[in-house]
């Protein structure tokens, strides 16, 4: 019975210590404005207790051979003291433009206790360390996952070849964090300040600007191949953000309403004067969910994109041609995301208005295209898209294989090695009733 009172008293005054030791925390560093607070209980003791974690801002710039820190502060939020358990590790995830978040496991630094004994609003630091990977560069997102805290963004620096030591080890061993923090006193006993930046005059990476709405759409790419005749081909695509939500996680029309536009060019390059052949123009506004929300256990994500489509080559008379519809294109993932695993998104159409020189272009593109994609976000993946046309024997299979050129030559390359076939119908929408077979490489920015 004791053990229940003693329980229900403490869970009633969990939001009330929390506040006030946010408060008390704000007071005595400034250099804490990012810090969230949660609950944690010590494990192993009998009688629980309640502190307060939070997280240090790290400096706005950093040197790749300078230690990856990052700083917890425990606060004592219990009346009569505070103990909890410091973890030897702390898992955290990196990853920039170019990279999908990855795992790292920073050890806490050496001499730093795996115990504390917090009296009521003392305050005590413990700093994790270790190595920024190889790979990373640019502006860095660093965030603490098992942490209910804000993600913070470093611009890491790298010296030039040949110039300054990195540290030995890039996947945040214990060895290597202890190797930096031998010459570095414990700061357990008070609040850490955050690191001084690298340059104390460098820009702080933009998120919330307007070139953050800007993501991409379709594949960006520019390749060139031959069957005949030297035919290349390049497409530039975006997708920029109406309405930026007041929730994240808002659903609503308007907060995932998108504009979004495509230009594919055919370039023959073999011909006198190397003309374009044909170019194709989509602008698009459309509703997307990258992820539904809705689970199953057929599949590991499912995200949906909805709208209105428009696609023409800007000519007039007998070769302008012209498309309007209206799609539906739900979009599932199976197996697992950090991995190896298959996305499948079937795009279904219905035309609002066809010109009438390509009166019968459903014959050769049907009303529907199938997206299979298979490989990893970051090494190697294959995609191809099925058409089905209307009339027997008409339609195409377009198949694309990237491989990203930071694996292939080395990690400061961005963008990712292309190689494309394509067989059937309709590559061009100028010659959408015209036979083609025709295998390129080139360079992809996204995929």
């Amino acid at each position: 019975m004791r053990n229940r009172l003693t329980s229900s008293m403490k869970k009633d005054r969990k939001s009330a210590v929390l506040g006030s030791h946010r408060s008390r925390i704000s007071r005595l560093t400034p250099r804490l404005s990012l810090c969230i607070s949660l609950l944690m209980f010590g494990a192993g003791y009998s009688a629980y207790s309640v502190a307060g974690v939070s997280v240090l801002r790290p400096p706005r710039e950093a040197l790749a051979n300078s230690p990856l820190e990052v700083t917890i502060v425990y606060s004592g939020d219990a009346p009569n003291g505070t103990e909890v358990d410091v973890p030897a590790q702390l898992n955290i995830s990196l990853s920039n433009p170019d990279v999908i978040p990855r795992p790292l496991a920073l050890a806490r630094e050496s001499g730093a206790p795996d115990h504390l004994k917090l009296a009521a609003g003392e305050l005590k630091a413990v700093r994790y360390v270790g190595a920024w990977p190889e790979w990373a560069r640019g502006a860095m997102k660093i965030d603490v996952p098992d942490l209910d805290v804000s993600p913070s963004f470093v611009l890491l620096t790298r010296a030039p070849r040949g110039r300054g030591t990195a540290l030995a080890s890039a996947d945040g061993t214990p060895d290597a964090a202890a190797s930096v923090s031998k010459s570095e006193p414990s700061q357990t006993s008070l609040i850490a300040s955050s690191p001084a930046p690298a340059r104390p005059a460098a820009p702080v990476p933009e998120i919330n600007s307007f070139l953050s709405r800007f993501s991409a759409y379709e594949p960006m790419y520019f390749a060139d191949g031959s069957n005949g005749e030297n035919l290349a081909k390049f497409q530039l695509s975006f997708k920029f953000r109406l309405v930026t939500p007041d929730d994240p996680r808002s659903r609503g029309f308007a907060d995932n309403l998108y504009f979004g536009y495509t230009q594919t060019s055919l370039w023959d390059l073999g011909a006198y004067s190397a003309p374009f052949r044909d170019t194709s123009y989509m602008p698009a506004l459309f509703y997307y969910l990258e992820d539904t929300g809705w689970k199953s256990k057929w599949w590991s994500k499912m995200g949906l994109m909805a709208g209105y489509e428009h696609e023409s080559n800007g000519r007039d008379g007998p070769e302008s041609r012209g498309i309007d519809i209206f799609f539906v294109k739900p979009i599932w993932d199976f197996g697992d995301l950090n991995g190896n695993h298959l996305t499948v998104a079937p795009k279904v159409y219905y035309y609002a208005h066809i010109a009438g020189e390509n009166h019968d272009i459903t014959d050769y593109r049907g009303y529907m295209d199938l997206l299979l994609k298979y490989g990893s976000t970051d090494s190697w993946q294959i995609a191809t898209t099925l058409r089905k046309g209307m009339k027997g024997g008409k339609g195409s299979i377009d198949t694309q294989f990237t491989y990203p050129l930071a694996k292939l030559i080395n990690n400061r390359w961005g963008g990712f090695l292309w190689v494309g076939f394509f067989t059937g119908y309709g590559e061009d929408i100028l010659d959408y009733n015209q036979h083609r077979w025709i295998a390129r490489i080139g360079y992809s920015i996204t995929r």
